[in-house]
């Protein structure tokens, strides 16, 4: 498993657990908005920040 993967799963529990959602919702959700994508192309900047904010950016994609 390479770090982003490990990285993207650690951000679907976090999120999960922000909104009290299933993890099976969270992908799809992820899925959906392009989370994935964001994650993979912002990995580099993103991993070293404090996960919680990561999580609301991520908030505020899906969001619109």
């Amino acid at each position: 498993m390479t770090n982003i993967e490990k990285y993207t799963i650690f951000l679907i529990e976090q999120y999960r657990s922000k909104f009290g959602i299933s993890a099976n919702s969270t992908y799809n959700l992820f899925k959906e908005k392009g989370i994935f994508e964001y994650i993979n192309d912002t990995f580099e900047a993103i991993h070293t920040l404090d996960s919680d904010f990561v999580v609301s950016e991520i908030e505020g994609i899906v969001r619109g």
